[in-house]
């Protein structure tokens, strides 16, 4: 009783918080939001330690210690802007919703439509990922996403309303890979996000270090002589962004350099998701332990100075 209590109650106030937010004049709301960017990166001591560590092992000494803060300075903006885009498309219309994002290499994605392949959209929690699926689903077509459930029963039921409003369907991790199958059986392209830290899945070098990252977009792929189209959302300003389409990743075409087709692709996807963060590093989420599988010591280390 006293949890369902406080998930009214949190979903009251997310409510309330939703009306204040969407009712301001939005060039007030991104002053706010700006307010609270620097809030969060000067009092929020766990995840910038989190964020140093992973900047620390990427970069090493190549960057000085003012631009690591000015990229994570900037990952905080583009995670509460994108937060924003989570509040807000909720409410909006299907042509309000495309007025935020122009698209790069478009082509792509209306070839593949036009072969009737099944698509695999693969992104990573980069920029505007909150408006990448909606924009997607909209302007080419029903899409199913991997998502893991909120705790919020009452968030998460109309986060799923609004979702199947936007042409999405979503799947959890647990029952993800029937999902698929069924999306894929029901015409629908398959989203996952492939940058978080995984359990299992194959071995990979990111961002320069050994890591572990799903496969599970490399065996659906495989299986289904589906097609993998990387697609990156690009912060520009807030509400504004550049959809970034890149080369896919073609089952039909693709030359095999090893016998171990599932590992070498899922290598594939995860050297597109470094290059476009070593590219412009300011977009991703280095808040979270994207390393601790063979690096734990180094948030440890973090936490502990």
């Amino acid at each position: 009783m006293k949890r369902k209590i406080k998930d009214y109650f949190r979903y009251f106030l997310y409510r309330l918080f939703q009306f204040i937010f969407l009712i301001m004049p939005r060039c007030v709301m991104k002053k706010l939001l700006e307010i609270l960017v620097s809030l969060v990166f000067k009092f929020n001591k766990k995840h910038n330690q989190i964020a140093m560590a992973n900047l620390d092992l990427v970069y090493g000494d190549s960057l000085d210690i003012n631009r690591k803060h000015e990229i994570l300075y900037n990952s905080y903006k583009s995670l509460i802007f994108n937060m924003y885009e989570y509040m807000e498309n909720q409410t909006l219309k299907k042509d309000k919703i495309l007025e935020k994002a122009d698209v790069i290499n478009a082509e792509i994605i209306e070839k593949a439509i036009k072969d009737k392949r099944k698509i695999i959209y693969m992104t990573a929690h980069y920029g505007g990922w909150e408006l990448s699926l909606p924009y997607v689903a909209l302007k080419f077509g029903k899409l199913a996403v991997v998502n893991r459930k909120m705790d919020n029963p009452n968030i998460h039921k109309l986060y799923e309303e609004v979702r199947g409003r936007n042409n999405i369907t979503m799947l959890e991790k647990k029952e993800a890979a029937k999902g698929m199958i069924k999306a894929f059986k029901e015409n629908k392209a398959v989203t996952v996000v492939i940058d978080q830290h995984i359990g299992r899945g194959s071995e990979v070098e990111f961002l320069g270090h050994k890591d572990i990252a799903t496969d599970v977009t490399s065996r659906l792929a495989l299986k289904f002589d589906a097609i993998i189209i990387p697609i990156f959302t690009l912060c520009n300003d807030f509400r504004n962004y550049t959809i970034k389409v890149c080369e896919p990743i073609d089952i039909r075409t693709l030359e095999f350099k090893t016998d171990n087709h599932v590992d070498e692709l899922t290598q594939m996807q995860t050297d597109i998701i470094s290059k476009q963060i070593l590219e412009v590093p300011d977009f991703w989420f280095w808040q979270h332990k994207r390393f601790k599988k063979y690096h734990e010591y180094m948030y440890k280390k973090n936490q502990n100075a």
